[in-house]
């Protein structure tokens, strides 16, 4: 089976990997979700693929992208490369509170 194009590295909870997901989500991209540990020391995979513990992470195989760390980084890649001229929506809780009253 050939590996996915999308690989976003995440940890449960994480609100910054979750902006990340929302994006994805938006833009119906698939990708495939890796879980990292919670404990930052055991993230080898993340740290192999992007020289660095923190997550989110995102791999597009597609675009040679290996390891992107950042959040607002990875969203506003996602729509400039997936996102047919959408703007990413606004982040952070006054953006999201004017999503939805909008």
């Amino acid at each position: 089976m050939a590996d996915p194009d999308l690989v976003l590295y995440e940890l449960a909870g994480c609100p910054y990997c979750m902006k990340v997901r929302r994006a994805l989500e938006d833009l119906g991209l698939e990708y495939e979700s890796r879980s990292v540990p919670r404990a930052r020391n055991d993230r080898t995979a993340v740290y192999e693929t992007s020289g660095q513990y923190g997550v989110p992470v995102l791999v597009d195989h597609t675009n040679d992208v290996e390891g992107m760390p950042e959040s607002d980084d990875i969203v506003a890649y996602l729509y400039e490369e997936y996102g047919d001229g959408q703007e990413p929506p606004p982040s952070g809780l006054v953006g999201r509170l004017l999503t939805r009253l909008l």
